[in-house]
C-alpha cells in the first residue's frame, strides 16, 4: 500500500495523475492515515529539488521563510484536501485533517530551513496563481527524474542514447560498454559499467535487470531504492554494489554504511539489514547465501576514468588574450566560434535602457583577477567594465536554438572592484544576456546578479528568478549556467556562482543557486550581450560556451 500511495502522491504533485488514479489516492487517504506520514517526504523529493540551504544564504531570509511556514502551511493543507475532494467528488474524513496539518507542520517548519529557498519560490509563485486556479494543473510533459554526469567510451544499444548533461525521465538505459554515472533528483549517483541495463522508475528509484553498479547514497538521498528480478535493497545512507547475472540471480555488496535487503516475494517487515564489509547472494529463487565482499568503490571508478576538461567541444570562447591597453572594438577579433568581432548596441536596441555610455574600445589589464581554478584567465588578458551603463554584443556563429531539444552551458569569470554598500548606493548589475538578432527585445535568457547581488536568472518578458543567496565580495568567481532546451515541454536553465574556495568538480553541481520553473522558450539566441550598469568598474574573462559542464568547467585533473 506505501508504494502504491508514493506513486500516486508523487503523480499528484507533477499533475500527472488521472480521475481513477486521484479517486485511489483518496481512498487510500481515507483508509490509513499513517499514510500522511509519507507525504512530506515525498513532497520535499519532488518540489523542493534544487534548493538547498547554500553557504551565502542570509539569517534573515531563512527567519522570513520561517515565518512564511508558519503562517501559510494550515492553508496549503486546506488547498490540497479541497483539491482532493473537489477533483475525486469523495470527501476525506474530518477526524484525519487535523493529523494532516499537525504532520505536515512538523515537516514544513523543518524543511524551510535546510531548503529556504526553494519554500520561498513555492509560497511565492503559489500566491501570484491567479484567484480560483487549480493548485496543480495537469500535464502530458514528460517527468524528468535523472542527470547524466559523466560518460566515459560509452556504447548504448538504443539510437537515441544519453549523453552528458541530459536530463533522464523514466526510461530504459541500455549500455553495452564503457561507463556512465547517472544522478537522480532524489540526490542519489550511480555507476553503471560494462554491459548493464537499467530502469529508471523514479527520482529515488531504479531496476537493475543486468550488469554491475555501485550507488552512492549519502544521508539527503537516504531511502534510494534499487530493485532486481530476485530481490529489493533500499539504501540506508551508505555506499553498496549491486551485481545482476543473466538469470537474475542477485548479489549485494555494502562498501560503507548499511542497506536494507529481502527477497523480492517477501513481505517488507521481513527485510533484513546488511552492514558495511559484507555481502550477500539472493538466487532466483529468493534464497540468500553469505558472499565475500567484493567491489571497488564509486570514487575508485571515477579515478579510473580521471575525467578529463573537455575544451575541445568549445562552441565559443573568448579569453580577451589582447595586450594591455585600448583595443578599438573592430579589432576584438580572437576567439573562436564567433561571427563578428564585438560591438555597441545599435539604435534600435537601446531601449532597455535606452541611454548607455559604452566606449566604441575595450580597456584590457593583465593581472588583476584572481584565480584560483586551473585556467589561464585573468593571468593574460582581461576585459575590464567602467562604471556607467555598459553593453557589448558579439554574434555566434552557432545559434541556441531553445526550439529543439539541447544542452548548454557557459561559464564566465567576472571580479567586482568594489562592493558598495552604502544605504544610497546606485543600481549595480551585470549580466550576460543571450539574445536574438532577428527579434533582439523577444525571448532571452540572462544570468547576472542585481543591486541586492543574489544571482538571478531573467527569461521572457523581464520575469526574475533570484537565489537568496549574496555573492562573496569583492573576489573573483565563476558563474556557471545550464540551458536545457526542449522542442515541446517546459525549458531548464540553471545557474551557479563560484568563490575563489570553491572547487569544481568533475561534473556538474547537485545544488544550483537558481533554477527555473514554467519556463518555455523556442527562440534561437545568436547574440551575447555583456552589460554593466553604475559607478562600480568590473573584470570579465574567460567565456565559454559548449555542450558539456566538462567543456566550460575548469576542472582540477588528478595526474595520473
Amino acid at each position: 500500500m506505501s508504494q502504491q500511495f508514493e506513486e500516486l502522491w508523487t503523480r499528484f504533485l507533477e499533475g500527472e495523475l488521472n480521475e481513477e488514479g486521484l479517486a485511489s489516492l483518496q481512498d487510500l487517504l481515507a483508509s490509513d492515515s499513517d499514510l500522511l506520514r509519507h507525504a512530506g517526504d515525498l513532497y520535499e523529493e519532488h518540489r523542493l529539488l534544487g534548493f538547498a540551504l547554500q553557504p551565502f544564504d542570509d539569517q534573515q531570509f531563512v527567519d522570513d521563510t520561517v515565518s512564511i511556514v508558519e503562517n501559510d502551511s494550515r492553508q496549503f493543507v486546506g488547498d490540497v484536501l479541497s483539491e482532493l475532494r473537489g477533483r475525486s467528488g469523495k470527501l476525506v474524513p474530518q477526524g484525519m485533517t487535523r493529523g494532516w496539518q499537525q504532520s505536515f507542520l512538523a515537516f514544513a517548519l523543518a524543511v524551510s530551513i535546510l531548503f529556504a529557498g526553494g519554500l520561498a519560490w513555492f509560497f511565492v509563485s503559489r500566491a501570484n496563481q491567479p484567484t480560483g486556479g487549480n493548485l496543480y494543473t495537469q500535464s502530458t510533459e514528460q517527468h524528468y527524474i535523472a542527470t547524466v554526469l559523466l560518460e566515459d567510451n560509452c556504447i548504448w544499444r538504443a539510437s537515441n542514447s544519453p549523453s552528458e548533461g541530459r536530463r533522464l525521465s523514466s526510461q530504459m538505459l541500455d549500455l553495452e560498454s564503457g561507463l556512465a554515472v547517472i544522478r537522480f533528483d532524489g540526490g542519489a549517483e550511480l555507476v553503471m559499467t560494462g554491459e548493464t541495463s537499467l530502469l529508471l522508475h523514479s527520482a529515488g528509484s531504479a531496476e537493475l535487470l543486468l550488469g554491475d553498479v555501485v550507488v552512492r547514497a549519502e544521508e539527503e538521498a537516504e531511502g534510494f531504492t534499487l530493485t532486481t528480478p530476485t530481490s529489493e535493497v533500499i539504501d540506508l545512507g551508505t555506499e553498496f554494489a549491486v551485481k545482476v547475472n543473466r538469470i537474475g540471480d542477485t548479489e549485494v555488496h555494502v562498501l560503507d554504511g548499511e542497506v536494507s535487503y529481502r527477497s523480492i516475494d517477501t513481505e517488507d517487515e521481513l527485510a533484513k539489514i546488511l552492514p558495511a564489509g559484507e555481502g550477500i547472494a539472493i538466487n532466483k529463487s529468493g534464497r540468500p547465501r553469505a558472499v565475500p565482499m567484493n567491489s571497488p568503490r564509486f570514487q575508485e571508478f571515477i579515478r579510473r576514468v580521471n575525467p578529463r576538461s573537455r575544451s575541445d567541444l568549445l562552441t565559443a570562447y573568448e579569453g580577451f588574450n589582447y595586450s594591455p591597453g585600448i583595443l578599438p572594438l573592430r579589432d576584438s577579433v580572437v576567439g573562436t566560434g564567433w561571427a563578428g568581432p564585438w560591438r555597441k548596441r545599435l539604435p534600435k536596441e537601446r531601449k532597455f535602457p535606452a541611454t548607455g555610455s559604452s566606449p566604441d574600445y575595450f580597456e584590457i589589464v593583465h593581472g588583476e583577477m584572481n584565480v584560483t581554478w586551473p585556467v589561464p584567465g585573468g593571468r593574460l588578458g582581461s576585459l575590464k567594465l567602467p562604471g556607467g551603463g555598459v553593453y557589448y554584443l558579439r554574434p555566434m556563429a552557432d545559434p541556441i536554438r531553445l526550439n529543439q531539444d539541447g544542452v548548454v552551458f557557459f561559464s564566465l569569470m567576472v571580479r567586482e572592484t568594489e562592493r558598495r554598500t552604502d544605504r544610497d548606493r546606485p543600481r549595480e548589475r551585470l549580466r550576460l544576456t543571450l539574445r536574438s538578432s532577428d527579434d533582439f527585445d523577444g525571448q532571452s535568457i540572462s544570468f547576472g546578479h542585481g543591486p541586492g547581488y543574489r544571482p538571478t536568472v531573467r527569461t521572457g518578458a523581464g520575469i526574475s528568478h533570484t537565489s537568496p543567496l549574496v555573492l562573496p565580495a569583492e573576489q573573483t568567481t565563476l558563474w556557471i549556467g545550464k540551458i536545457v532546451a526542449r522542442q515541446s515541454g517546459e525549458d531548464e536553465i540553471y545557474f551557479r556562482v563560484y568563490g575563489e574556495m570553491d572547487v569544481l568538480d568533475y561534473a556538474e553541481p547537485a545544488t544550483w543557486h537558481v533554477v527555473t520553473r514554467d519556463v518555455e522558450l523556442d527562440a534561437n539566441l545568436d547574440l551575447i550581450l555583456l552589460s554593466s550598469e553604475g559607478k562600480t568598474a568590473r573584470l570579465v574573462d574567460e567565456l565559454r560556451i559548449g555542450p558539456t559542464w566538462r567543456s566550460v568547467a575548469p576542472i582540477l585533473e588528478n595526474a595520473e
